[in-house]
């Protein structure tokens, strides 16, 4: 990102770049709202599934001991091990809610 364009940020925006939101996958309520939290490395667990997200970008974060249920839910593959990093052509489209 460029520094013209941080620059040119509001205030929510940038403090959303500099401390960006990490919401819980695996624990999160199918009707619910997601609530993102203060991301720190300590939040982070083996058996969770976690989107980081800062307004630009949103990355998947998933834990060693990630339950294969939900990796064969999210990929259609059996486990983490047949998951190819920095690739996401196995993922299933899910419908989202429209707002």
């Amino acid at each position: 990102m460029k520094r013209q364009a941080v620059m040119a940020m509001g205030v929510e925006d940038t403090q959303l770049l500099l401390y960006p939101g990490l919401i819980p996958l695996h624990n999160m309520e199918l009707e619910g709202e997601a609530v993102p939290l203060r991301c720190s490395e300590d939040r982070l667990s083996d058996g969770g599934a976690f989107l980081l997200e800062n307004g630009h970008a949103l990355f998947l974060w998933l834990g060693q001991a990630c339950p294969p249920e939900l990796i064969q839910g999210l990929f259609n593959l059996p486990s983490l091990a047949h998951l190819q990093p920095n690739t996401v052509s196995n993922a299933r489209r899910l419908p989202s809610p429209s707002h």
